[in-house]
This record gives C-alpha cells, structure tokens and sequence, in this order.
C-alpha cells in the first residue's frame, strides 16, 4: 500500500499558528477542571445580588487562562436587551471618563466629553447601562493597572449591593493585587483563584483538542502521544501559554518536530534568558 502523502510543511506551520497563537478565542476554549471550578463560582457570583455581588477578583497565575475566561463570560452572557450583557476589556488603567467613553465606544453608542464631564457623572452613565434585575458586567483584565481616581468613583457611586453595574477584575496574584483588593474593601470583592496547573493527561487532550480545532490531518493529531505530552509538560510546568510557546516550536520545521532533543535545548535557552516571576503573596492564597 503507498504511503499516504505528507501534509505540506507550509501548511502544518499555518495551522500551528491557528491553534496555538496567543489569542483568547472563545471557540477555542478546551474545558478543564480548574477553569471549570473557576467558571461554576463565577456563574454563582453572578447570579447573587447582595453585599459582594457588585465586584469580584479571578486571581491567577500568569498565563493559566485569565484572558481566556473572561472572553468566555463575555460570550456566554444572555442578552437581555438590543445591549450585550457583558463587555471585555484588556486594560483598566482609565480614569472614569476615558473608561465611560470607551465602554459606550464598544457598545456602538458613542459619547461626547461633555456627557462625562467629570468622575461622578462617568460612572453615572456606567450605571445606567444595566438594571439592578439585569446588571451588565464589565470584565476588566490588567486589572491591577486601575488608576486611584476610578477606585475612588467605584467606592464613591457604585452601590455594594442591587448594582446595576458589576465588575469582575483578571489579577495576578501579587503584591498590586493585595493593595487593590485592600482598597476596594469596602464593597467586599468576592475572590476566585486560578492555581492549578495542568496535568501530563489534560496537556495531551489539550494539545489534540487545539489541533482538532485547527484543522489539523488526523495523523499530526495522532503524532502527539503520551511521551511528548509528558516532556512538553515538564517544560511548560503546566502554563497553557508556555505549552503554547512549545507547541509553535515543534511544528516550525520538520526537523524541530523529529527532534525531542532540539526542542528541549531551545526551551531551556529560551528560559535561562527570561525574568524570575513573582512568587504569589501569603494574602493571597486559599
């Protein structure tokens, strides 16, 4: 029997682009236990309404998936009106004006500076967005970047409790985050912590799951085996965007995708030459 033909190099390089690039793309989401655990507690803030439903804090490691579960909030939001339940952003370091203008931006019904001439006025656009039975979500990533004047609006005309507004903040579980939830004490931040690393097992379903996702044969899919989830692991240390890192690696050439050797090599060069990362704060864990 012949052999069948080899996907074009070219071609598999398109696809590892399209399955492990660093973009959050909802439709890509590949569910796992620890995000699982984090969407359900989520789902439960959501639906309170009493003291602590108006702002909450996920709390992860970098690179666990933050971004990829705040876009999925956002998709996954009931529309309740001709507006989108919940909005995303990637920054929060807005003063309230510039935050108000962007939001209503996004919404398709822009803003003139005069409508949000000051602080208080801002957030009482923001307020008037959602209803207290149909609150809108706003989804702020970065969010250790807010600047003091927006937290002092937030803790000055949000209510704690029945608001119509609610915001759900992506941190890093650092010092910046301590201070911030410190400060915004006083409406009680619910908090859900994303930790877990994951597993050999879950590291090949979700090597495979990307790989389906992008249209890869059936063969290069099948290629990735017990073996190779192992080691990609054990660089990755269980970080979806450094498995991401790995991934683009092997399928650059045909050579690199032959050669545990080389890809082992390059990821430890790669790593000698980064930063050390924070080690998460003793506030901070469960």
């Amino acid at each position: 029997m012949a052999p069948e033909p080899k996907e074009p190099m070219s071609s598999i390089r398109s696809l590892s682009r399209r399955a492990f690039s660093e973009t959050s793309d909802p439709e890509a989401y590949l569910p796992r236990q620890a995000t699982e655990n984090a969407m359900r507690e989520i789902g439960a803030w959501a639906d309170s309404d009493d003291q602590g439903s108006t702002l909450a804090a996920l709390i992860g490691t970098p690179g666990l998936g933050k971004t990829m579960l705040l876009r999925l909030i956002e998709r996954r939001a009931v529309r309740t009106s001709d507006r989108p339940a919940a909005l995303y952003l990637p920054y929060a370091g807005l003063a309230p004006q510039d935050l108000c203008l962007w939001v209503y931006g996004l919404l398709g019904e822009p803003l003139s500076a005069e409508q949000v001439a000051d602080s208080a006025a801002a957030f009482d656009r923001l307020l008037e967005i959602g209803e207290a039975e149909n609150p809108f979500f706003l989804l702020l990533d970065d969010a250790d970047s807010i600047p003091a004047e927006t937290i002092e609006g937030l803790l000055e005309r949000v209510p704690a409790d029945h608001s119509p507004l609610r915001l759900l903040l992506a941190l890093n579980p650092d010092s910046k985050a301590t201070r911030l939830l410190s400060l915004l004490h006083p409406l009680s931040p619910a908090t859900f912590t994303l930790r877990e690393r994951m597993s050999d097992e879950e590291v090949l379903e979700y090597l495979r799951g990307r790989m389906r996702w992008a249209g890869f044969p059936q063969a290069e899919i099948n290629a990735i085996d017990e073996e190779e989830a192992r080691r990609l692991n054990a660089l990755a240390a269980g970080i979806p965007r450094q498995l991401h890192r790995l991934a683009l690696f092997r399928f650059d050439d045909s050579d690199a995708a032959l050669s545990p050797d080389l890809i082992d090599k390059q990821m430890r060069e790669d790593w000698m030459g980064r930063p050390l990362e924070d080690e998460p704060e003793d506030e901070l864990e469960d």
